[in-house]
């Protein structure tokens, strides 16, 4: 069958076909809406990426203030150690500023003159007994005096007992030996030789101990002397 044009036919079909103006404008809304809702989650997305690289700087910027504090922690650690340390040494210094790794004292001997020609070798002399038994006694040049000496005494140990520094002193010669003289290094005279007059000091000499063996010589030779005399 042939289609035959009609006015009216064809003017409802393109009238009907056509967007009305509500459709229009409501196809324009649904754009405005979706630009709209494109637009925010353009502006969102851009929001979250730059709080994403603040917050990447801020983590930046605490993980750098998380060392610096860790390095400040250790740098003052080793501070503290230092001055610890400081402090000991001052007190140490403090402690021994009297002491003295070697020290001397006055010990006696006895000293033989010269041989005479009337004993043997050994400063005996053999005679006869009236009973005229063999008889054998000592000659007088055997008998000697006492001198005295400096002998030096080396620190072996000492130790801080309550803020006072104790000292063991043995004679030098004795390497395998452990004969140890205590002493306190107070201001007590008896012990350590700080000028006193020798006879304030005579009964104590086995307890005296000198700084200088020079000191010591001298009251050696004074002790020496008071033995001549007796």
């Amino acid at each position: 069958m042939t289609y035959e044009p009609n006015e009216i036919h064809d003017y409802d079909h393109e009238f009907y076909n056509e967007p009305s103006e509500f459709e229009q404008k409501w196809n324009e809304l649904k754009e405005q809406l979706m630009d709209s809702v494109k637009e925010d989650h353009k502006q969102e997305i851009a929001r979250l990426r730059k709080e994403n690289a603040e917050l990447r700087e801020v983590k930046k910027n605490l993980d750098s203030i998380k060392r610096e504090y860790n390095q400040k922690c250790v740098e003052l650690d080793t501070r503290k150690r230092e001055l610890a340390y400081e402090v000991r040494k001052e007190r140490l210094a403090e402690l021994m500023s009297d002491f003295r790794v070697e020290l001397f004292k006055a010990s006696s001997t006895r000293k033989l003159g010269e041989k005479c020609n009337k004993c043997n070798e050994n400063r005996y002399i053999n005679f006869k007994s009236p009973q005229g038994n063999d008889v054998t006694e000592r000659c007088n040049c055997a008998v000697g005096r006492t001198v005295y000496k400096p002998t030096a005494h080396v620190c072996s140990s000492f130790e801080n007992r309550s803020g006072k520094l104790i000292a063991w002193y043995k004679e030098h010669k004795d390497a395998d030996g452990m004969r140890l003289e205590e002493l306190s290094y107070s201001d007590a005279p008896r012990l350590i030789y700080n000028g006193e007059k020798f006879e304030d000091i005579k009964e104590l000499y086995h307890n005296v101990y000198f700084k200088t063996e020079e000191e010591c010589q001298a009251y050696c030779d004074w002790l020496t002397e008071q033995e001549a005399k007796a």
